[in-house]
């Protein structure tokens, strides 16, 4: 299979499959497939995601892409059902994507896959209306089961730890203290708006001044987070 993104040619070949793969395949083609989009710029990484993804029958990787400019203009151009975005980009990174991606008419689950993800970034993922956060140390399973979550309409968000969702708090200003502890509680956009009688463009504007503040805060302690289960993904809750 060939991927010609204009930046980025990236060929993928299916190996030969089993006689149990085959029954699969053929029990999975009854349903449609997830149509998905990876978008990382490491070579290893992407060529890891394109071969994990696409060697599941449910799935069809549609779109690779290397930063944010390419992936808005694919999501753009093709439907997209779940976007899996790394965090840390050249130029726009992850989170500006997901929010783009969430003001098109019709728009993809995303699933936030970071090498350094730790809780600072499971709160900014809240805020940007990522529909999951998982770390890159996850096994291939896991990434797999949680885009078919996505993709059926639930948000795999991990649990914020109380104190530490607090301190983030404090940082902010006084008027987003509130609409933050409302975003971390996975409140749906609508009854937020409502609540706080405030327009979508509102809503937009307060949530990115949020992320500005949120990103340019220092990180975790060293490595907090970083390693295979450092997310509490306790928490399932309903998409918005």
């Amino acid at each position: 299979m060939r991927y010609d993104q204009g930046e980025l040619t990236l060929s993928v070949t299916a190996g030969p499959q089993t006689h149990g793969q085959e029954a699969t395949a053929a029990a999975g083609s009854t349903r449609p497939q997830v149509r998905l989009m990876v978008v990382d710029d490491h070579p290893a990484v992407r060529m890891g995601l394109v071969q994990l993804l696409e060697a599941q029958p449910d799935f069809d990787v549609c779109a690779v892409c290397i930063n944010a400019e390419a992936a808005i203009a694919q999501a753009t151009a093709r439907e997209i059902d779940v976007a899996v975005v790394d965090y840390q980009l050249p130029g726009r990174n992850g989170l500006w994507i997901c929010r783009r991606l969430k003001r098109l008419a019709r728009p993809p689950a995303v699933v936030v896959f970071s090498a350094f993800a730790d809780h600072r970034l499971a709160a900014c993922c809240a805020v940007a209306q990522a529909d999951a956060v998982l770390n890159k140390g996850v096994l291939g399973s896991e990434l797999c089961n949680a885009i078919r979550s996505v993709a059926r309409g639930r948000r795999l968000l991990p649990k914020v730890p109380r104190p530490f969702a607090d301190t983030l708090r404090a940082k902010l200003a006084e008027p987003e203290q509130l609409l933050f502890g409302m975003m971390l509680a996975a409140i749906p956009r609508e009854e937020i708006r409502r609540a706080l009688r405030i327009s979508e463009h509102e809503l937009d504007a307060r949530a990115e001044a949020m992320l500005r503040t949120l990103e340019a805060l220092p990180g975790e302690a060293a490595h907090a987070g970083r390693r295979r289960g450092g997310l509490d993904l306790d928490r399932t809750v309903s998409a918005r």
